[in-house]
């Protein structure tokens, strides 16, 4: 099985030709596969643990997962290793981002990437170089010393948090729909504003401009949106924000 590279990250400039650049002067073979780059909201914790949780499952095993999103104002760990599920390899800053990967697909290896020193662009001169040679099978334990799992930073995603937003402007908040029936009538509350909304299995039945909660298509998450209009965009909505609801 060809085994594939993924950069999760908010450089979505010319910075992840760079990255791919230095991935494809590094390695030469064609069993190795550079995906398109995953774009993360920018800064965004919260949304970078949903989106590396989110491919984690969709990824066959033995993936690589360069994460390169780093709000941090001290630098922290670069981190890498391996997970007990699928035997997933990870390359990151201990931020709290791999929160919800490590809580459900558990940690076989974890090490601390020896560190080079600081560089200004530390994805291109040092998580693309390492993540090379994780690609050609160099050992996780001869690239760095094992860090203490207690020192993993961890972060807490508060119910109801919005930790997606799509181009659609369809926002994935964390959450639960129980005891609701196809057209019951909710209340629902993000940044202060209040809407009135419906439950529908499928949100694109309903009528354009109508607000709808409905199951969504990630992890189990519900969704909030407006139904073919920009609903995200109408509410200023940020990954982050709250929303709470209940039947009216």
């Amino acid at each position: 099985m060809k085994k594939r590279i993924v950069f999760i990250t908010d450089c979505a400039d010319v910075a992840y030709n760079e990255l791919r650049g230095v991935i494809l002067d590094n390695i030469k073979s064609d069993e190795i596969i550079i995906e398109p780059i995953v774009l993360v909201t920018p800064f965004s914790i919260i949304n970078g643990n949903f989106v590396l949780r989110l491919m984690a499952d969709a990824y066959p095993e033995s993936t690589i997962f360069s994460v390169i999103l780093n709000p941090s104002k001290e630098r922290p760990a670069r981190l890498i290793g391996k997970t007990k599920k699928k035997g997933i390899y990870f390359m990151g800053a201990n931020t709290g981002v791999f929160t919800w990967l490590f809580r459900d697909f558990g940690i076989e290896e974890l090490y601390e990437l020896n560190d080079p020193g600081f560089f200004p662009f530390g994805g291109k001169y040092v998580h693309a170089p390492a993540v090379a040679q994780i690609a050609t099978g160099k050992p996780l334990k001869d690239m760095g010393h094992p860090f203490d799992i207690e020192k993993v930073v961890k972060i807490d995603i508060a119910g109801g948090a919005i930790v997606h937003i799509d181009n659609f402007g369809l926002m994935k908040f964390t959450g639960e729909l129980r005891g609701l029936k196809e057209g019951d009538k909710l209340g629902v509350n993000i940044n202060g504003k209040i809407l009135k909304a419906v439950y529908a299995e499928r949100m694109m039945s309903r009528e354009t401009g109508e607000w709808v909660i409905y199951p969504g298509s990630s992890l189990g998450l519900p969704e909030l949106g407006r139904v073919r209009e920009n609903g995200a965009k109408d509410l200023n909505a940020k990954v982050g924000d709250i929303i709470t609801f209940k039947k009216i």
